[in-house]
């Protein structure tokens, strides 16, 4: 897949002031969002104002260093992408109770006991590798969009309780930050659409102070540098019965956070590299061992649960900038702004209205990015009718308006949640359409050329109970063969390597996925030698290949954790 609107690729180093740039309206955009579960329970509960500034500290320093982290590949660690982390709201009811029941310290103990789900869930990504697929992960970005949405229309109309006159100026300033956005996207050069949100943001920040609605009283009150009073709150020690079911809901948060940033991680790899070809499952487990890193930091400082964030992805769209040089700049950001309380209540005195009508048109791009996702490998009508489900059920949980008084009250706003429901909704029946019985037969062999009779009398043996036709049966015996000659002649032919093939009967063909723990070139990438002649012996093993792609169709070859799968469909 090539991206010709994308200026800067993810490995490549634009200049030092355009990164920095674009990494202050990353950071403008998400930067309510990080310290947003402190400011909640800051204005929900009793908490002493020592604490609060020593977590809001702590939040801001967890965020700043994950995200840079986030931006390298540093023994395994980061997705090395432009992912921000912060505070997330699944976490919010949960943690409000946390707080309630026990302090910051009992919010520490749940976050350190329930994280090795996240570690757990990651080096066995493996076996979710065709549950949790860029299908799954495009409909978690879409049900995240339409959970921005209402959010957006709040912030852009002031919630609606002022009168028609206020409402109008609210209005105008929002359009006056939406509408010259909209303009850059759709017909503006290469520079216009580069710097169309800080263009945006500036017309809309105009507005507000042309309309008088531009105020600063976080800012004038809050000194330029400063360390917040050592206030750590410690961990909750003294574990009772009583927390069972606190620990369930974090349990439950985290397992949605983590399916959340697979999607997260997908969709980044997809807008960040020109050749995109496929998904890498080794930069989702890098980046969710940074993600888990960062839940582990939290809790050792008493923070909020941080999670990788999705809303200012669209910026690299928008911009066509992805350098990870943004990402790491960006860290750099936020740890100044946890040392400098001033320039982080300047962000927090945006006007709400601008705020709305950049997430709008954030939004349409998350939109567009989550369809790149869902269409990116052809859907089965089985998977097409699972991933309309859960839209359908993510849409009902957001409505909040099926069978009242059914939910119980402890779980209501989860179970509100339409990320939460719809994402487990598309896990758990992706989980079972892949655990049910299917016709099927599958083997274990040397990674030897010379066992390749034995790979064909199993497939022969199994040809009745996969119910195929002699043309059906050679062309999979074609394609078998070529595969396992290609995954099987990498490197050369080792006495302890394996290679393993499962054949079974679907509604789209005849399902083949071959499986060995070794990598190899990406099968999708042979070309044929320009004279037949004059061919070296390398590229005239790649002719199998050529009737490979004759006969087989949906070819996919992952690696995840030095494994390699390569699964394809025939008649």
């Amino acid at each position: 897949m090539q991206h010709d609107s994308l200026r800067h690729a993810v490995d490549e180093s634009p200049s030092l002031g355009l990164c920095a740039a674009l990494a202050l309206t990353h950071v403008l955009v998400i930067f309510d969002g990080i310290v947003f579960i402190p400011n909640v329970i800051g204005k929900t509960l009793d908490v002493a104002p020592d604490t609060l500034r020593f977590v809001t500290f702590g939040t801001l320093l967890v965020a700043a260093v994950f995200t840079f982290l986030q931006s390298r590949r540093t023994l395994g660690i980061g997705a090395g992408f432009i992912l921000f982390t912060g505070s997330y709201s699944a976490f919010l009811v949960c943690s409000l109770d946390a707080v309630r029941m026990g302090g910051f310290a009992t919010l520490a103990t749940m976050s350190l006991l329930t994280v090795p789900l996240v570690f757990l869930y990651t080096f066995f990504i493996r076996f979710f590798r065709h549950i949790i697929t860029p299908g799954v992960g495009g409909v978690v970005v879409l049900l995240i969009a339409m959970a921005m949405v209402p959010v957006a229309l709040d912030l852009w109309s002031g919630g609606g309780q002022d009168s028609p006159e206020a409402t109008r100026i609210q209005f105008a300033i929002g359009l006056a930050t939406a509408l010259p956005m909209t303009l850059c996207l759709l017909f503006g050069n290469a520079a216009l659409r580069l710097w169309g949100p800080l263009l945006a943001l500036a017309c809309g920040y105009g507005a507000a102070w042309a309309a008088g609605t531009l105020h600063f009283e976080h800012f004038t009150a809050a000194p330029w540098f400063g360390l917040p009073p050592l206030a750590w709150p410690g961990l909750e020690l003294e574990l009772t019965t009583a927390h069972v079911p606190l620990l369930m809901a974090f349990a439950i948060a985290m397992f949605v956070s983590v399916i959340e940033n697979t999607g997260n991680i997908m969709l980044v790899q997809r807008i960040s590299r020109r050749d995109f070809r496929r998904v890498s499952y080794d930069d989702i487990q890098s980046g969710l061992y940074c993600d888990g890193l960062s839940k582990v930091a939290a809790g050792l400082l008493g923070t909020a649960v941080p999670s990788v964030y999705c809303d200012n992805l669209p910026l690299v769209e928008m911009t066509g900038v992805a350098s990870r040089r943004v990402g790491a700049l960006g860290g750099a950001l936020l740890l100044l702004l946890a040392f400098m309380p001033k320039a982080g209540a300047f962000m927090l005195d945006m006007p709400g209205p601008v705020m709305g009508g950049f997430l709008v048109v954030v939004v349409s791009m998350l939109f567009h990015a989550g369809i790149g996702l869902v269409t990116m490998n052809r859907l089965s009508n089985q998977h097409g009718i699972i991933l309309g489900l859960s839209m359908a059920v993510g849409l009902v949980a957001q409505s909040g308006s099926y069978f009242p008084g059914l939910v119980p009250g402890s779980l209501a706003p989860l179970l509100g949640n339409s990320v939460a429901v719809g994402g487990f909704t598309a896990f758990g029946l992706s989980a079972v359409a892949w655990l049910l019985p299917k016709r099927s037969v599958g083997g274990t062999f040397p990674a030897r050329v010379d066992v390749l009779p034995e790979m064909q009398r199993l497939l022969e043996a199994g040809r009745a109970r996969l119910g195929l036709s002699r043309e059906s049966f050679n062309a999979l015996s074609l394609c078998c063969e070529e595969v396992f000659c290609h995954m099987a002649g990498e490197d050369g032919a080792q006495a302890d390597r394996f290679l393993t093939i499962r054949v079974s009967r679907t509604e789209d063909g005849v399902f083949t996925e071959m499986i060995c723990g070794h990598k190899m070139d990406d099968i999708n990438n042979f070309a044929l030698p320009e004279s037949l002649f004059n061919a070296k012996p390398d590229e005239l093993r790649q002719l199998g290949m050529v009737l490979f792609a004759g006969y087989a169709r949906d070819v996919k070859h992952i690696e995840i954790s030095g494994y390699s799968f390569i699964s394809f469909l025939t008649p």
